[in-house]
């Protein structure tokens, strides 16, 4: 990979709409399969019922059709003529050795994805698709840990380690930075091709350098990758046995599923509050959001989608759900995104339960994921989506109902005044402002 990259940097540089373009705000799940890590846009909400891929005209026609005229044909025009020409004046001119075919056709698709102007619209190459393709499987090999791209060039970080994961018995820790795999500097890199760099198969060693908040030099650590297994749902009695909680990581396809199991026995001991944890979920699959969300709100709006041409779905929640009544506290951060704030608005919004916490991401837009004839993989915003009382989410976030903050010190105390705030509001009513 390093050794193609000035090549090809100088092509698109030279083609000017070439960019190569980081994946803004992307979660990736270091664990994977083999090859590499289970990717997940924060947020990356996907549009499908069950499958990962499913055709755009299948989506469009799911759709009301009362609306604005097909305007399709008339935008996103492309002269190919001039493309054409500048590659044969770089073909016959330029000083090097051009880049292979398939780097040059993925630069021109990047180019004209990135010129966009929108980081969840992305052309993924075929060596990275393949990897999205397994990240709903639930098993993986690798670290154990969940990365988010950094704003602003800031890195790649570390959000989250897995009990029992690589990750954790080598000592990576919540914040860390990441700035090489295996001695290869991964400033300039995407998540994606960072997760790359850390997926393996099992029983192989990865060695990662950090940079750590309060260290004064970056500090390495070698992990052997194992087979990890997605905790999607983790569950317990706190409060003296009295309140029920539950975890959920993110929507992929067992979801709802694991989350179902895991309520029914916690409801079994007749709690009598309930705390829904979606703090660092980064979404998934829409219908598991739709799903998720049955779980606790009664029959009533659940979600709107609008396309580009103003056409409106609304998806509602049934009378079927088993945690339909009981007090109802969501746990809320930077890190819920997507599937997870659409579950968080809509409890907000019809009023069945308190959000409290921080602000969420703000990722309001939905992505169909489409395999191109190459393997690659093109993932097109086609909607926007709103909360039952028509909030917009996209870049605003929700802000919950208390805000209570967590930092990276209490994390690594132990500490979790947020918990602590969700448990005080279901035995009394109120919280304790923070200090």
């Amino acid at each position: 990979m390093q050794t193609t990259q000035p090549a090809r940097s100088s092509m698109l540089r030279a083609l000017a709409l070439w960019l190569t373009g980081a994946f803004a705000g992307a979660l990736i799940f270091i664990m994977g399969v083999a090859v590499g890590v289970t990717m997940s846009q924060p947020g990356g909400m996907l549009h499908p019922s069950s499958l990962p891929f499913i055709p755009f005209n299948n989506i469009e026609a799911s759709l009301s059709t009362d609306s604005a005229p097909n305007t399709t044909q008339s935008r996103g025009r492309i002269n190919t003529a001039l493309l054409n020409d500048v590659l044969r004046r770089l073909r016959e001119q330029w000083y090097g050795t051009l880049p292979s075919d398939d780097a040059l056709t993925d630069g021109a698709i990047r180019g004209m994805v990135n010129a966009l102007g929108d980081p969840y619209t992305q052309y993924i190459e075929p060596r990275f698709a393949r990897i999205l393709r397994e990240d709903m499987s639930g098993q993986f090999e690798g670290i154990g840990a969940t990365l988010k791209q950094i704003e602003n060039g800031g890195g790649v970080q570390i959000v989250r380690v897995f009990p029992n994961s690589p990750a954790e018995r080598g000592g990576v820790l919540p914040g860390d930075i990441i700035e090489a795999v295996d001695g290869v500097s991964v400033r300039d890199l995407s998540t994606t091709e960072v997760a790359a760099l850390i997926r393996g198969p099992r029983g192989t060693k990865v060695q990662l350098t950090l940079r750590r908040a309060n260290e004064p030099r970056p500090v390495e650590i070698t992990l052997v990758r194992s087979v990890i297994i997605i905790p999607l749902v983790e569950g317990r009695l706190v409060s003296n046995n009295e309140i029920a909680y539950v975890s959920l990581f993110d929507f992929s396809q067992q979801a709802s599923r694991q989350l179902e199991t895991e309520l029914r026995k916690l409801l079994a001991h007749n709690p009598r509050g309930l705390i829904l944890d979606l703090r660092d979920n980064p979404g998934g699959l829409l219908s598991q959001a739709v799903e998720v969300g049955d779980l606790f709100l009664d029959e009533g709006t659940f979600v709107i989608e609008r396309d580009y041409r103003g056409r409106t779905r609304t998806t509602r929640t049934t009378k079927k759900g088993l945690a339909q009544d009981i007090p109802l506290v969501v746990l809320v951060n930077a890190g819920s995104a997507s599937a997870a704030e659409i579950v968080a608005g809509a409890i907000q919004d019809r009023g069945r339960g308190v959000l409290i916490g921080e602000r969420t991401f703000g990722k309001g837009s939905v992505q169909s994921p489409q395999t191109l004839s190459n393997g690659g993989q093109l993932r097109i915003t086609i909607e926007r989506w709103f909360t039952p009382n028509d909030r917009l989410i996209h870049e605003v976030g929700i802000s919950p109902n208390y805000t209570v903050t967590r930092t990276l010190d209490d994390q690594k105390a132990g500490r979790d005044p947020q918990l602590e705030a969700a448990i005080a509001w279901l035995n009394t009513g109120q919280i304790t402002p923070q200090p």
